[in-house]
């Protein structure tokens, strides 16, 4: 008869139930540019900033000022509308209160439900048809929902309206 020892292994739990991490957090693209919280444009300013798109009831619906306050997730984050983000007399600004703040996570069409956000980027070149969704995003690389990872930074297009999201293509 074979003898097994009479002490078992116990496997720590946290090993066994394994959480999936966010990998680097969003702060500034490649190129140092802050992508958290400013919008404008980083041919003037250092401070680019990614606008999105969202869907918050308290916000009155569908709005596409949208920016990112904190990363919670790959792709979940606390968004703030801009237009809860004002100058008082053109001098001072006013800080937001953590009620105007909202959470949301990113979805592949238009956001048309309590809680969602969308990211678009676009391929390099710039051109409208190669607009891309982002599905989930971290420091260094962007995955867009059919599985695509690209590596990204802020940049101003032809039309320097605004700072955009250029995906390069990771093969």
């Amino acid at each position: 008869m074979r003898a097994y020892a009479e002490t078992t292994h116990r496997v720590d739990l946290k090993r066994q139930f394994k959480e999936k991490q966010m990998g680097r957090p969003l702060r500034k693209d490649v190129n140092g540019i802050d992508v958290i919280r400013f919008a404008g444009t980083n041919s003037t300013d250092t401070n680019a900033g990614i606008i999105l798109k969202g869907y918050f009831a308290a916000d009155s619906g569908l709005n596409a000022d949208y920016m990112i306050i904190k990363q919670r997730g790959a792709n979940t984050f606390v968004v703030l509308s801009a237009a809860k983000d004002t100058f008082v007399d053109g001098e001072t600004i006013t800080g937001p209160t953590s009620s105007y703040f909202r959470t949301g996570k990113l979805v592949v069409g238009t956001p048309n439900a309590e809680g969602e956000i969308q990211m678009l980027a676009y391929l390099a070149g710039g051109a409208d048809a190669s607009v891309t969704a982002i599905a989930k995003i971290t420091k260094r690389v962007a995955t867009d929902f059919s599985g695509n990872r690209y590596t990204w930074e802020m940049t101003n297009f032809e039309d320097s309206a605004a700072d955009q999201i250029e995906l390069t293509l990771i093969v």
